[in-house]
């Protein structure tokens, strides 16, 4: 990390800095943006809601890389998402079958399926720090749209596209991989009690369910 930020230094370059997982990242990283590089830089549910000494032995649902880490390391990851070290949390969705998933950790595939309950894992994360649902939309959907140049969504605001999710934040449910709707079931989250129960879906102002466009979307607590 400290090598890429000379990088950035000498060149000018804007840089992005993805899946950081490590709190020696998120103190260069600081460091560097203090010095008003152009760095950005994101992190990902996993790292922030699972940490290495705490999952099973050979649980190769959490393999991925950079590895899962330690909860001093994650302590970090959060406070760099506070303080907006760190600019964004993505999900680095790496779905895999169940037979690329055998075997061991040395021999199983690398990447973690979160696309689902990606989201919720981080709300449940954060809401025990005392961080807020706000905070949550602001680095999944904020600031997401606006380091990939999505200007038209990313926020509730008038004229930009209606991509919604009507969510209780305080409901609780239980992951279970098998009802998921991805086709291999297979999650990191597995068993997991999570916060958010998601109610409707809107994708550009239609209902992702039942197809029908809503004239005005009105959003309530």
């Amino acid at each position: 990390m400290r090598k890429i930020v000379r990088l950035v230094a000498r060149t000018g370059c804007r840089t992005h800095i993805l899946h950081v997982s490590s709190g020696l990242s998120v103190d260069v990283l600081r460091r560097a943006k203090a010095e008003g590089l152009p760095v950005s830089a994101e992190t990902c549910p996993h790292y922030l809601t699972l940490d290495c000494d705490h999952i099973p032995d050979n649980a190769t649902a959490v393999k991925c890389c950079p590895p899962i880490r330690d909860l001093h390391e994650q302590d970090a990851l959060w406070a760099g998402l506070a303080d907006g070290t760190l600019d964004g949390v993505v999900t680095d969705h790496s779905p895999a079958s169940a037979d690329m998933k055998a075997g061991t950790l040395a021999t199983a595939w690398g990447g973690v399926s979160s696309l689902q309950v990606g989201f919720r894992a981080v709300l449940t994360g954060a809401m025990r720090r005392g961080l807020s649902l706000a905070d949550v939309v602001r680095w999944m959907s904020c600031n997401t749209a606006r380091l990939v140049g999505l200007d038209d969504r990313g926020d509730i605001t008038p004229v930009l596209r209606a991509d919604l999710a009507i969510i209780r934040p305080y409901e609780r449910f239980v992951v279970d991989a098998t009802a998921l709707e991805s086709r291999n079931p297979i999650c990191a989250c597995d068993g997991m009690t999570l916060n958010g129960v998601v109610t409707r879906t809107f994708v550009a102002g239609r209902d992702a369910l039942s197809g029908v466009r809503e004239g005005n979307l009105i959003v309530r607590p």
